[in-house]
Parts: structure tokens; C-alpha cells; sequence
């Protein structure tokens, strides 16, 4: 009975990509709109209960709060960071060369400082305009114990006890926009230091192959993308229908100090057997993403924690920078696949180079339909 019940969703999404899993995509603004219509639901409910009870000053109530917690909010944030600028004069010399306009600026920059700037004005107007009209109702010492407990206390209190740290979400979220994430780095490096050099120069060392030249048919390079960033010296060893067949002519690049550098492309011969006993042969230019193995050697060593779910999250994030600098290189692009495996199934390399290159023939085939139609 149960055999028969449609897969799960969740069990469909982790068999995406060769089993590799789904990825993941760029934060949006959702959590910005979601807070915005809490501010906006707020305000009408408390707008609603302040007429409903005109004791309390009304709408005049309302809006003084408002300003007089808004600028304790801001100059709170302030002060806070004034209490990071204690620490940041110990290091004035060491990190900041002794330039104390460089000690400000890293401590009080605000990403929005515009707003702030503007909400900070008009809180402060508000307060002017409201304590004019109504001092002695709003002018109550109460009202200033509020303001400098918000603005002095609460802020400290918040940042000693921890609830200014940020969110993995959060952090996770800061990172990717200002490429700061580890496979950030590592996708930036394979770019510059090794697929920028060679993808350019591909089609010429497969021209130059007589023995492999007819051979590939797909003038790619194939990068394998384990999830579990484990790489076989040997990819025989992962699936040992997929035999290493040679080399392509060596690419000489002076590089980094190094007069003609040697970089060289395996050649992997991929063996099916079909059921009549006859083996069809596919080669590709294939191998492994190396700084996978970074991120796999990272999550193991005591000095570098990394931990399982966090090595999963950046190789997704790897893979997802990678495509992204490809595909807006005009040297790279259309000359590279990327080919995400789960790295915990042995003999499946093979399977998915094959559907890849059938995959590629039928695009090729239609395309070639469609023109001989017009």
C-alpha cells in the first residue's frame, strides 16, 4: 500500500540535480515588506484605540510617543557606538594607521544614513512642534525618564546580553550580497586563477588533439560539483565506467612570476554498455571543481570550523557565484557545465554525462529542425 503513494514533495526537491539537491537562490525583500505591513498594521490598530479613548491627548498622544521613541532610538544607536569607538582606539595605529576620520567612519557608518538622517529630523521637528502646543501635558519628567532610559540603558542592556548579535539568517544574508561568504572567495579565485585562463583557450586544445579531436563532441569543460565537496584523486574511483583516456595539449601561460605555465585538460572516456553487448563511447573534458576540496579539508580541521551544514550551504553558494561569473564572462560562457552530484552515490557520474551530452544532441537536433522549416 504504501509503494504505491506518490513521492513527497521534500523527496523530489533532494534528487534535483543529479541528487545533489535543490539550489537555493538570492534573498529577496520579503522579510522588508513583511515588517512594513506590521508598521503599517500597528499604526492603524493604535491610531483606532487612541480616538476610541480621547482621555488620553488623542492623536497628539500617539505622535509624541512616536517621535519621542524614535530619536531615543537613533541617538541610543549612537551612543552604542560610541562604546565601540573605546575599543577601536586601542588599534587606531594597528588597523587604522593612526587616522582617527578612519576610526569614525568604520564605526558610524549607516548603510541607509539618509534615512536615518531624515527620521531623526523629523522625530526631533515633531517633538518641537507637539511640546509647543501642549508643554505642560507633554513636558512631564516621565516622559524624559523614557527618553534617556531608551536612550542610554536599553541600548547598552540589549548589546551585553547578546540581542544586538545578528541571525545566521542575517548574517547569512549580509554575506551574499557583499560577496563575503567563504564560497565567494573560492569562486572568485577558480575564476581568475584557472577558468579564465583555460576556457578561452579550449576549442584550440581540442583542435590541436589529434587523437581526441573527433573524439569530443561537446567542446566543453565538464566540472563535477560533489555536495559533499569530496573529490577521488581518480574520478575512476567514483564510477568506474568513466576510464581516464589522456591528455589535450598543454595551454603555456606566463603566470604569477612563472614563465610558461603549463595548464593541461584530462580526457575521460565514458563506457555504456548496451544490452546487445556492443559498449558506446563518450569522452568529455572532464574533472573536479578543486576548491570543493578546500571547503571539504575546512569542515574537518580543528582550526578552520566548518561545520556540515554550513559546508553544504557554502558549496550551493559556490555553484550558484560560479554560474553567475561565467555566465557574465563572454570568454567563458557556453564553454563550461557545471555538474552538481550528491557525492554519496557511487556509479552515477557516468549515467548523468550521458543524459547531459543526449540532452544537448536533441537541442542541437531541434534547432536544426526548426531552421530547415524556415
Amino acid at each position: 500500500m504504501a509503494d504505491n503513494l506518490p513521492p513527497r514533495a521534500d523527496d523530489v526537491a533532494q534528487q534535483a540535480h543529479n541528487g545533489f539537491g535543490p539550489l537555493s537562490e538570492l534573498r529577496g525583500n520579503i522579510a522588508t515588506i513583511t515588517s512594513t505591513i506590521v508598521v503599517v498594521i500597528s499604526s492603524a490598530i493604535l491610531l483606532f484605540a487612541v480616538k476610541e479613548n480621547e482621555k488620553r491627548e488623542g492623536i497628539h498622544f500617539l505622535v509624541f510617543t512616536t517621535a519621542l521613541l524614535t530619536l531615543s532610538v537613533v541617538l541610543g544607536e549612537i551612543v552604542r557606538r560610541l562604546c565601540l569607538v573605546s575599543e577601536e582606539i586601542k588599534h587606531k595605529h594597528a588597523r587604522y594607521r593612526g587616522n582617527w576620520k578612519a576610526v569614525l567612519k568604520t564605526t558610524f557608518t549607516f548603510e541607509n544614513f539618509g534615512s536615518v538622517l531624515v527620521v531623526a529630523i523629523a522625530s526631533a521637528l515633531t517633538l518641537c512642534f507637539v511640546l509647543y502646543e501642549q508643554y505642560e501635558i507633554f513636558s512631564s519628567p516621565g516622559f524624559s525618564i523614557l527618553f534617556f532610559l531608551n536612550c542610554l540603558v536599553v541600548p547598552q542592556l540589549s548589546f551585553l546580553v547578546g540581542l544586538r548579535q545578528l541571525s545566521p539568517v542575517e548574517t547569512s544574508d549580509l554575506n551574499e550580497k557583499e560577496n563575503k561568504n567563504v564560497a565567494d572567495g573560492l569562486a572568485w579565485s577558480y575564476y581568475f586563477g584557472y577558468l579564465k585562463l583555460v576556457l578561452p583557450r579550449l576549442g584550440y586544445r581540442i583542435s590541436e588533439s589529434d587523437e581526441f579531436r573527433h573524439k569530443i563532441t561537446d567542446e566543453k569543460l565538464f566540472i563535477l560539483l560533489p555536495k559533499t565537496c569530496y573529490t577521488f584523486k581518480e574520478i575512476f574511483k567514483a564510477d568506474d565506467r568513466v576510464k581516464w583516456a589522456g591528455k589535450l595539449p598543454a595551454s603555456k601561460i606566463n603566470r604569477a612570476g612563472i614563465l610558461e605555465r603549463s595548464y593541461q585538460h584530462a580526457v575521460h572516456r565514458i563506457e555504456m554498455p548496451r544490452p546487445d553487448g556492443t559498449v558506446d563511447e563518450y569522452h568529455f573534458v572532464l574533472e573536479y571543481a578543486t576548491p570543493l576540496m578546500s571547503l571539504y579539508e575546512m569542515s574537518s580541521h580543528a582550526k578552520a570550523p566548518l561545520s556540515g551544514p554550513e559546508r553544504d550551504n557554502q558549496v550551493v553558494l559556490f555553484i550558484r557565484k560560479l554560474r553567475e561569473i561565467l555566465d557574465d564572462s563572454d570568454e567563458c560562457r557556453g564553454k563550461y557545465e557545471l555538474v552538481p552530484i550528491s557525492g554519496n552515490d557511487t556509479n552515477k557520474i557516468a549515467d548523468v554525462l550521458v543524459g547531459m551530452h543526449s540532452a544537448s544532441n536533441i537541442d542541437l537536433e531541434d534547432e536544426t529542425d526548426e531552421q530547415t522549416r524556415q
